[in-house]
């Protein structure tokens, strides 16, 4: 295996325009990787935009619930930076119901950003990795999926659809040196969850930081044997 050394990888993040994906970026930006941000709300479309600030960091605008669109940022980063050593799928959503009243519209957000979006990701990055040998995917998941709450049914189905996607891969590249992997963690400390629940004990919460360390270690070469993983990041709570 070519050893994947700091300021040597081409690393696509999506949510990139969201305080985790926000996170991801400017620790791997700093290490001087080649860092590829997709959001829904990037510049573009269909272009690398590069970033004012940071010549390591560009932007394209995907909408991760649209198979040709993923399937086309992904050939345009293999053709204008290279072949994609790690890919960071942090883009989510979450919506809380009990579910005899959850919307059919809170249903196929849900089914699109957790689950459709992971499925396309993975089906449009995974046969690349394969040719090379070699790369990282790494999930978010939800601790919830260990042990669900009134009102996170629809949420956690989703959720418990990626864990199944991410042993499946694992098992898949389990020859290869490719690892597949997911974090599971509670409640994120973001500024939207802040918002959302300005009573809690914020610091019971997961700091984005340590999530961003744990995925760092999962890209490093000392990783390369935790594959098909469910790691969960449960704070104080």
């Amino acid at each position: 295996m070519t050893e994947m050394k700091k300021g040597e990888r081409t690393i696509v993040v999506t949510g990139a325009k969201g305080a985790l994906g926000g996170e991801v970026i400017k620790r791997f930006v700093q290490y001087g990787d080649e860092v590829i941000g997709w959001d829904i709300e990037a510049p573009g479309p269909g272009a690398l935009v590069e970033d004012d600030r940071r010549r390591n960091l560009r932007w394209l605008k995907v909408d991760l619930c649209d198979s040709a669109a993923v399937e086309g940022a992904t050939a345009t980063v293999e053709q204008e930076v290279g072949g994609i050593d790690a890919f960071i799928h942090c883009a989510g959503g979450f919506r809380w119901s009990h579910i005899e009243k959850i919307d059919t519209a809170d249903i196929d957000f849900l089914v699109n950003v957790n689950l459709r979006s992971s499925l396309y990701v993975a089906r449009s990055v995974m046969g690349r990795m394969k040719e090379r040998g070699q790369g990282r995917l790494i999930f978010m998941s939800s601790r919830s999926t260990t042990g669900p709450a009134a009102g996170e049914g629809a949420y956690v189905a989703t959720k418990a659809g990626l864990n199944a996607l991410t042993r499946s891969l694992a098992d898949e590249v389990k020859e290869s040196e490719i690892t597949v992997n997911a974090l599971q963690p509670s409640v994120i400390d973001t500024p939207d969850n802040r918002e959302a629940m300005p009573d809690a004990d914020f610091s019971t919460w997961v700091p984005r930081a340590e999530l961003v360390d744990l995925m760092e270690y999962l890209l490093s070469d000392k990783a390369r044997s935790i594959n098909g993983s469910l790691i969960t990041v449960s704070g104080r709570t």
